[in-house]
């Protein structure tokens, strides 16, 4: 346990600096009205449609690099912190060049016309900036990967403050500045993030420069894909799902779509924490199964399930008792505020399920087993949560609230079949850890020119 709140904190002050970044934009544009704040929901949950793919596969990064850890192969781990960065420039690149489709995303999914001008502004600055966000997530998972989760909480930190104090000068104007309302809050996002990649290259530069290979290598990005591509799709397809979703409450109307984008901003204050824990999980199990330890690999699991589950019941009796209080402090509209109450006392019931999804899939992403969470969590998603969805919310007419049960019904299946995978013994025998193959390292030796064996230390990475 003790090891699992070492790795989870830091995780969790990240995560909920991001958070607190994610309510002052809602918080400074929910003031410009509820079109501006519906356009923000449409966009933000675009944009990491279209970062997704690449977003998932940086975890294989970490994944990759905690497994060489775990197996005291520092060099291997070194080497593919680097390969990381070339698919962030690569991926990120391509992506960037998507910039131009946003109004013919915002055409397809609807809404009302100011909506879709405000959101495609957002969308177009964000997409424009996916190799920084990419390079970012490449030295995080790095970092996270050899056990040092304080210095991306740094980095976030830094970054997310920075962001909360330009969205008003971006967003508002002042002096010189002029008032970019929506687009505002995007650009202010984007120089956080510029800033967050300075600082983690900075610091990644003592570890991971000298005479460690900066090359492409083949076998190494291969190992980095086979981990991170089904995350990637995972989170390609749960985020298609999301933005769905999003597309389904536009044309139900402005007030669900806003009532609905005000309180997932509330909610992440809960489930950011049990994702840090799932993240820390991951990377245990990881060590633990380059390590060839099973039974650690169990036991990280178990504590870091029992860590997510007590810390989000408390947040969830938190949604029950003082839903009103916390609604308030976003100054929404009568009706928006009426409906997002609901929308709280059903983000409650759903609190400990959540936490059980959401660090059993950690877990099985750090012993290798992603292409399981892959399957479970696009079948959950699209086969569950968004038919359930839609016949609450337009047939039957419960619109948001609909929406929300439907994303209950998943998260609740999500949490039963990780149970059962981890309850068995083929998510530990199916690891192929990139630690255990010694090929990989011979390649590390060869293309840096260091001895495989690095038993005085002078290459170690921060401990794990």
């Amino acid at each position: 346990m003790r090891e699992v709140v070492s790795l989870a904190w830091p995780i969790t002050v990240s995560m909920l600096s991001f958070t607190a970044m994610g309510v002052a934009d809602t918080l400074f544009v929910s003031r410009l009205g509820t079109e501006p704040l519906a356009a923000v929901g449409m966009a933000v949950s675009t944009t990491f449609l279209i970062l997704a793919f690449g977003m998932g596969l940086m975890g294989g990064v970490k994944v990759a690099v905690a497994q060489s850890t775990g197996a005291d192969k520092h060099g291997v781990a070194k080497v593919l912190g680097w390969q990381g960065l070339w698919i962030a420039a690569c991926v990120g690149g391509l992506l960037a060049l998507l910039a131009p489709m946003g109004p013919t995303i915002f055409n397809l999914m609807g809404g009302e016309g100011d909506v879709k001008r405000m959101a495609n502004l957002y969308f177009v600055i964000r997409v424009l900036g996916a190799p920084l966000t990419f390079g970012v997530l490449a030295l995080k998972g790095w970092f996270d990967g050899t056990g040092d989760t304080k210095t991306p909480m740094k980095a976030n930190l830094l970054a997310n403050g920075l962001n909360i104090v330009l969205d008003p000068l971006f967003i508002f104007g002042w002096g010189p500045i002029p008032a970019l309302g929506v687009g505002g809050a995007a650009a202010a996002t984007v120089i956080a993030i510029t800033v967050a990649l300075i600082f983690v290259a900075t610091r990644a530069r003592r570890h991971l420069g000298g005479g460690v290979s900066r090359r492409p290598d083949r076998e190494l990005l291969a190992e980095i894909w086979r981990l991170g591509s089904p995350m990637g799709v995972r989170q390609l397809l749960g985020v298609g799902a999301w933005v769905v979703l999003i597309s389904v409450l536009a044309r139900v109307g402005a007030i669900d779509l806003a009532a609905h984008v005000m309180v997932i901003r509330i909610v992440s204050v809960s489930f950011l924490p049990g994702y840090a824990i799932s993240e820390a999980a991951s990377v245990l199990v990881g060590q633990s199964v380059g390590a060839g330890n099973a039974s650690g690999a169990r036991q990280a699991m178990r504590h870091s399930m029992v860590l997510g589950t007590a810390i989000m019941a408390f947040f969830g009796v938190i949604f029950v008792v003082a839903p009103e209080p916390i609604i308030a402090l976003f100054g929404a509209e009568a009706d928006v505020a009426e409906l997002g109450v609901t929308l709280m006392m059903i983000a409650a019931g759903f609190q400990i399920f959540d936490a059980v999804a959401m660090v059993g899939q950690g877990a099985l992403n750090g012993a290798g087993d992603t292409r399981f969470t892959m399957v479970t969590s696009v079948l959950a998603a699209w086969f569950i949560q968004l038919p359930v969805t839609y016949v609450l919310a337009v047939p039957l007419g419960y619109g948001a609230v609909g929406a929300w049960f439907g994303l209950m019904v998943e998260i609740a299946a999500l949490a039963a079949i990780s149970l059962w995978r981890l309850n068995g013994d083929v998510w530990l025998e199916r690891a192929a850890p990139v630690a255990a193959d010694e090929e990989l390292e011979a390649i590390v030796a060869h293309s840096s020119g260091e001895v495989p064996a690095l038993a005085d230390g002078a290459n170690e990475a921060p401990a794990a």
